[in-house]
């Protein structure tokens, strides 16, 4: 798929991420006048703020945004609003294609919020005026351990041994550089990994490489972005465009560049003798991870530390264990979805919101208050 322009102003919405930011240094390397834009840069497809300007003169939009919360009404909203608000500023800047990473199976999962919203932003690009291309691509290399924690309970991951062909990153951002570049598809294109695996084992092999402790075990009923999959929920047709990189050349490279003495998921590099039993160390928490400290989870949102009970309120799953997105946790049983700090509900099964706790930080140290608090708080004593 080729293009005889050259020198193309292409607006990578997004191009701070992963595939993002992979992308724009592809398509800089073809020549293109390639531009990150995302709130850090000053546009917000969300508010519309600095989008006139970025899209001046620009041929081709890709967008590889992604919603803060994976909670069915706010990433509904996300997608919506800001999908609508590009296509209606492409349309007054001229732009001639849109492009949008979307996810192999999302016709296939109504159940899922995050997948129904999905298919929302292929609608409204299908129903613009503005030519189109939508690529749909399976899951990432990259996120395997964070699959693997959000479907950690205890020592043990559970997951459907469906059939799975995920792909490098690299390889998506390839993708979706060749679709950019080229004519729109008015269409959808597939693109997926070399290879097939069964999920469970593809997730084993990918823990056993980093010498982590946890043993997966096969659950046909285990959920995936909330919901139960099929054999070929996960992927693509016959016609998909497949990617280079080989799931075993990509964790090779990958374990060689993990600290020998680096600990496993589950391993708390704490020690007990030098904290009391409500007590944890700070640098352990990094932003958007979780730490159980005693019966309750604590959690890094950007920065700041909330705490609740530790166990979800519909089957006591290990809330540590669970996605978290944002200030939205995903409970790794049953897809529960909390607000994790104010513990609030935001998805059923679970009917009863989380008791939350006060955090209080003194340097490196944290210690969660044994009163539940209304609505959790953080308080700092260093900067």
């Amino acid at each position: 798929m080729t293009n005889e322009r050259s020198n193309m102003k292409i607006v990578v919405i997004g191009g701070s991420g992963l595939i993002g930011s992979k992308l724009v240094t592809k398509l800089g390397e073809h020549g293109h006048q390639a531009v990150a834009a995302s709130p850090a840069s000053g546009v917000n497809t969300l508010t519309g703020e600095g989008l006139a300007e970025v899209l001046e003169g620009a041929s081709v939009v890709v967008d590889v945004s992604n919603s803060p919360s994976f909670a069915d009404a706010p990433v509904m909203e996300f997608f919506k609003t800001s999908t609508g608000n590009l296509l209606t500023y492409e349309a007054a800047a001229g732009v001639g294609h849109h492009v949008a990473l979307s996810v192999v199976g999302a016709d296939r999962l109504p159940d899922s919020g995050y997948l129904r919203a999905k298919i929302t932003q292929e609608k409204l690009i299908k129903e613009s005026s503005i030519p189109y291309s939508i690529v749909r691509a399976t899951q990432f290399f990259e996120f395997v351990k964070s699959i693997a924690d959000s479907a950690t309970d205890g020592n043990t991951v559970c997951l459907p041994p469906v059939r799975f062909q995920p792909m490098a990153a690299d390889d998506v951002a390839s993708a979706v550089c060749r679709v950019a570049m080229g004519s729109p598809l008015n269409g959808i294109v597939e693109i997926a990994g070399p290879e097939q695996f069964r999920f469970d084992e593809l997730i084993r092999q990918g823990l056993s490489a980093r010498k982590d402790p946890r043993v997966v075990i096969a659950d046909p009923h285990a959920r995936y972005f909330g919901t139960e999959l099929s054999e070929r929920s996960l992927v693509p047709g016959d016609d998909a465009q497949l990617g280079e990189t080989r799931f075993e050349d990509w964790l090779s490279r990958s374990a060689s560049q993990i600290p020998p003495n680096a600990q496993p998921a589950t391993a708390a590099a704490i020690d007990p003798a030098a904290l009391k039993e409500n007590e944890f160390r700070v640098s352990e928490v990094p932003p958007g991870s979780a730490l159980l400290v005693g019966d309750v989870a604590v959690f890094n949102i950007a920065g700041s530390l909330c705490a609740t009970q530790g166990k979800c309120t519909h089957r006591q799953g290990p809330l540590s264990k669970g996605e978290l997105d944002g200030s939205t946790v995903t409970c790794p049983s049953h897809g529960a979805q909390f607000n994790v700090c104010t513990g609030e509900v935001l998805r059923g099964p679970a009917q009863d919101p989380l008791k939350t706790y006060r955090v209080i930080v003194d340097g490196d140290i944290g210690r969660v208050e044994a009163d539940a608090a209304a609505v959790a708080k953080t308080t700092s004593q260093t900067a």
